[in-house]
């Protein structure tokens, strides 16, 4: 038996009143926002109220940085606008290529010129945010993860000047610090002071995070080294690793937690010895150990000046100690050259490069005293 005419109108009628209401429904989610960084009040990545005070306006950003790429790209950030409690930042890429940039899944194209490219996106102050940026330079389009920070001080007034990247915090690249560094993003607890030693300092910060200067005490033109120690999952502000050497305590790796180090000082394989952390050695730069140090069956690596480093990627080391005569010496330009040689293949690898200048102490109690460092760097003193 057929369907009625009548009833088949009404079929018809009601197919077409749920088509409309399907395609009117699909364009109103569309437009519904994404949960992502856009939605959050300006609150700093510990949920103060501070940041939440600030009014509508345009601020420029007290510190800006960044990490992810090829390292070919920079990228600034001018300006942020605040409205109704939600900050947006002005991202610049000194590149002309690219298209778009995604943020909490939303896309956002921005404005193109010949060498840059502008986007403006939605951020959470003060803490790390995930920017995907779409290239065309490549021969096809190609999207390259950034994490970039933007730090605004909780203040009234508008910011305090732009700064192009994370590494100007105001460090004396001469003189070790008299007083903690301000590291946005980071909260100052105390210092360990050292009661002989004169060529460090150390600086502990909240979730276990502790900066670490060294002075090299010589008349060439080196600058002070800066460390930043902290555990494994720590939230480190993105770009803070171009002012100084991040060092992250490894993770629980059967059963403890232990480095994969490169060792060739003297001082710290003494300690090792001293203090029962070879657990930490996995390679020496001392040729034909003798004693404790050649029973722990660690890798030659090569010596500090001709590190082998196919030795280092199969040990998977993720850590290299370096002596004090790494070190460009006066006069020396092929010192200097090997210095940043080897420092160059370590950061391409990934593996952090400590120098140790415990030697350069003038007295055996300021040399002994190193031992306060070895300890926060492979996580066995008490770290504040």
């Amino acid at each position: 038996m057929g369907m009625s005419p009548k009833r088949k109108r009404r079929v018809i009628l009601a197919v077409a009143v749920f088509c409309i209401l399907l395609v009117l429904c699909s364009g109103f989610l569309k437009e519904m926002p994404v949960p992502g960084p856009e939605q959050a009040d300006v609150t700093d990545a510990a949920g103060k109220a501070d940041l939440a005070r600030l009014e509508d306006g345009r601020y420029t950003p007290d510190q800006f940085g960044f990490s992810g790429g090829t390292g070919k790209v920079t990228i600034s950030c001018p300006e942020v606008s605040v409205q109704d409690g939600r900050a947006y930042a002005s991202l610049v890429f000194d590149s002309g290529f690219y298209s778009y940039v995604k943020v909490g899944g939303r896309t956002y194209e921005g404005v193109n010129t010949e060498d840059t490219s502008t986007f403006e996106i939605p951020v959470r102050l003060n803490q790390n945010n995930t920017v995907i940026g779409c290239t065309t330079k490549m021969s096809s389009a190609h999207e390259i993860s950034y994490t970039v920070f933007v730090y605004i001080e909780a203040k009234d007034s508008k910011g305090s000047g732009a700064k192009a990247s994370a590494g100007d915090n105001g460090l004396s690249p001469s003189e070790l610090s008299k007083t903690a560094p301000k590291i946005a993003g980071l909260t100052f607890i105390e210092e360990t002071e050292a009661e002989y030693a004169v060529n460090y300092k150390i600086f502990h910060y909240e979730g276990g995070i502790t900066c670490i200067e060294t002075d090299p005490q010589t008349e060439e033109d080196t600058k002070i080294l800066r460390y930043l120690v902290a555990p494994a999952d720590a939230g480190i502000p993105a770009g803070l690793e171009r002012e100084m050497t991040v060092i992250r305590r490894p993770a629980q790796r059967e059963g403890e937690a232990a480095f994969h180090a490169y060792a060739a000082s003297l001082p710290v394989l003494a300690w090792m010895e001293d203090s029962g952390q070879w657990k930490h050695l996995a390679l020496t730069g001392i040729e034909e150990a003798e004693g404790p140090a050649k029973e722990q069956d660690a890798v030659f690596g090569g010596t500090y000046d001709d590190v082998d480093y196919k030795a280092l990627v199969k040990e998977r080391c993720d850590l290299a100690v370096m002596p004090a005569e790494i070190l460009p010496a006066e006069g020396s330009a092929s010192r200097r050259g090997k210095y940043t040689e080897t420092l160059e293949y370590c950061e391409e690898l990934g593996i952090p490069m400590f120098v140790d200048l415990a030697s350069r102490e003038k007295t055996k109690e300021g040399q002994d005293e190193w031992r306060k460092v070895y300890e926060i760097i492979f996580g066995c003193g008490e770290v504040s």
